[in-house]
């Protein structure tokens, strides 16, 4: 019997409470309808532009995921339960759809809520999800049951169903969110400036609450995460002893740990939200109407198709590991947490600039690391000033024991700097000060330090200060003069070029190199990579050794490329950026660190031209050379394989991979070789 998706039931209730009553009640009414008389065929099919269908029921986010998991098929325009669906499935379905709208429309009092403190696993949940978290915070704190996320073969932010041996995680937190904030005031009077940085000091305390520290750690697929970094710190090791570059230091596996935890977060945990897509129409640019605030929650309300969407800005990050969605600071508070759930000191960074992203210490380096998890980018700090043209004011670290004025580490030009804060007028660097002192001595009071530890904390405060000194002038890297990827299309226009940097390399695993072959192939339809070792038959006898999902989880980098989805015609493709004249797209290969060459190679490459479009092929060597000949890379060792759209009259006409939807199983672009 199949198994039930909870995840995908819990999943409804995101939506407005009225509508995902509605839609609930009317999903029980057609599975009671089948259930009772299984044998009536007009009682299993519903038409999809059924005005009542589709705007009670499918105009619900994520109700069309849960009808083709109970069962549904999806043809020539209707909805069917076929024959052989079991009816206990059916049943299972129903029964659990039930209780949770039951309690979602009649949500139990405070004295029947289960505040027993704990992390536990159960096949039920007790939460109602659309209520905004700040509206319970004077009631026991509901649960919300979740599957682990992480797997490599799970698409990328949708949670496998569980399994017999599996119970979902409940996520809980010992007190409600304004609990964990709370804290007396240090900082007197109204600057607003200062203001601000006592808030967002008190905010990230709410990481450390040791209920949703483990709740957050068991999301994590450390295993996965720390197999792969020991791996990369396998090849580093083979690369500095073949290159003989005793002078380059050797990366540590906690920070090759973090780097896979950025990857991660970005490809598989975190979804970045520009609006609410349309439920109806599937448009994904649907209009912002009104902001609001609901109970301390600001709220954007998005109109399409006369649908109304809420989009909660959370700041609670115990409910954000539900959401797992939004912007930068939606982005940067949960991956903050998530660090802390592995026990780095980590810090949350605020700009004035509209940006936050995070700092984590390193302890090889003696010095805080720089992460943005929207970029998947790491240790670039001077890439807001020279590759998003940012004009950095103040910058802000908050972690709890520290708050420091970093402003210093993301400009190289302080002279500008300080007469931007003197022309702006926010506070006096003395005010300033003061107020920084304040919030320090509050946050490591608050910890009771040791005196060993408090010692090490202003020794390094000390140290920083220096550093951060001796940042200006410092000249930017080729990483920091890049442009923004995440984000909609406006916001990339708006800063320069809508560059993805994945920085993805393709190294041969152990097996691979005893069996002499690499086999990479991807899938447009299912947007999956799936790295493969051949038998001796080819694919009777193939081995899939690794799945990634998302086309840029592979690439190297990118500029102008995006997947398109063509709803009318049910095709993929990936293709140039809408208002773009030319993009490219590149892989990166290297066989040389354990001292391989290609000896065969054999490529599948699909594309598509219209109206005078191109897409021309180059392999690039190690040294610079390059060739529109794939046999050019026979006896190379290291190599770029790219790809660049351009012509046609209309960013469309240029696509690669165009395959259908429903093709899951076909593989447009495909690399097979034979190392020597």
């Amino acid at each position: 019997m199949a198994a039930l998706n909870q995840a995908l039931v819990l999943a409804l209730e995101t939506n407005p409470k009225e509508s995902y009553v509605v839609a609930a009640e009317t999903l029980l009414r057609l599975l009671d309808n089948i259930i009772r008389e299984p044998q009536n065929a007009k009682y299993r099919t519903v038409r999809i532009d059924n005005p009542s269908i589709r705007e009670k029921l499918l105009s619900v986010e994520g109700m069309k995921q849960l009808m083709l998991a109970i069962g549904f098929i999806e043809s020539n325009g209707t909805l069917t339960v076929p024959s052989n669906v079991l009816l206990a499935n059916l049943r299972r379905y129903r029964e659990f759809i039930h209780e949770r709208k039951e309690l979602i429309k009649n949500p139990p009092k405070e004295k029947e809520i289960n505040s027993t403190p704990g992390i536990s696993c159960s096949t039920s949940a007790t939460a109602n999800d659309n209520i905004p978290l700040e509206r319970t915070v004077q009631k026991s704190k509901p649960e919300m049951v979740l599957q682990p996320s992480g797997s490599n073969n799970a698409p990328a932010h949708q949670p496998s169903p569980p399994t017999q041996t599996e119970a979902p995680c409940v996520i809980k937190s010992s007190r409600p969110f304004l609990a964990r904030i709370e804290f007396p005031k240090v900082v007197q009077g109204n600057n607003t400036l200062l203001r601000q940085l006592e808030l967002l000091s008190d905010q990230v305390m709410q990481y450390e609450d040791e209920l949703l520290l483990a709740s957050g750690k068991s999301l994590i697929p450390i295993e996965t995460l720390t197999a792969k970094a020991k791996g990369k710190l396998a090849q580093w090791k083979r690369l500095l002893a073949s290159n003989d570059t005793s002078a380059q230091q050797e990366p540590s596996e906690e920070d090759l740990l973090l780097a896979e935890l950025t990857a991660w977060f970005r490809a598989e945990f975190f979804t970045w939200v520009n609006a609410l897509p349309c439920t109806v129409c599937g448009n994904e640019k649907t209009q912002l109407v009104r902001s609001t605030v609901e109970d301390g929650v600001r709220v954007e309300i998005y109109r399409c198709c006369g649908q109304l969407r809420h989009f909660y800005r959370y700041n609670d990050v115990e409910k954000l590991l539900q959401t797992r969605r939004g912007r930068c600071g939606e982005w940067a508070n949960c991956f903050t947490f998530l660090c802390r759930c592995l026990g780095y000191d980590a810090r949350y960074v605020f700009s004035t600039g509209d940006h936050v992203w995070t700092e984590v210490w390193s302890e090889q380096k003696q010095r805080w690391i720089h992460v943005d998890p929207c970029e998947n980018v790491l240790d670039a700090p001077l890439m807001y000033e020279h590759g998003w043209r940012k004009e950095i004011t103040y910058v802000f670290g908050f972690a709890r024991d520290d708050v420091q004025d970093v402003s210093w580490r993301y400009s190289n030009n302080h002279k500008l700097l300080l007469q931007r804060r003197r022309e702006g007028g926010a506070c006096s660097e003395q005010a300033l000060l003061d107020a920084i002192g304040k919030l320090r001595t509050k946050r490591r009071a608050g910890l009771n330090c040791t005196p060993e530890r408090m010692s090490y904390l202003r020794q390094r405060t000390v140290d920083e200060c220096l550093e951060l000194l001796g940042n200006a002038g410092r000249v930017p890297t080729a990483a920091e003069r890049e442009g923004r990827s995440s984000g909609s299309l406006e916001w990339r226009l708006q800063r320069g070029e809508q560059q993805i940097n994945t920085r993805y390399m393709f190294i041969p695993t152990q097996e691979e190199v005893q069996a002499k072959q690499f086999n990479i192939r991807y899938c447009c339809a299912t947007d999956c990579y799936e790295r493969f070792l051949k038998g001796s038959s080819n694919r009777v006898n193939e081995r899939i050794t690794e799945k990634a999902n998302g086309w840029e989880s592979r690439q190297y980098v990118s500029r102008n490329i995006f997947r398109k989805e063509e709803h009318d015609w049910k095709m993929v493709y990936l293709a140039r950026t809408e208002g773009t004249d030319e993009a490219t797209i590149e892989w990166n290969f290297d066989f040389s660190v354990q001292g391989l060459r290609v000896k065969q190679i054999e490529l599948r490459f699909g594309q598509e031209t219209y109206d005078g479009a191109k897409v021309e092929l180059y392999y690039i060597k190690s040294d610079g050379t390059q060739s529109q000949a794939l046999s050019s890379l026979c006896e190379c060792g290291k190599f770029t394989l790219q790809a660049r759209l351009s012509g046609g009259k209309s960013w469309q006409h240029a696509q690669l991979f165009r395959q259908s939807k429903s093709a899951t199983d076909e593989y447009p672009f495909e690399m097979n070789i034979v190392l020597m």
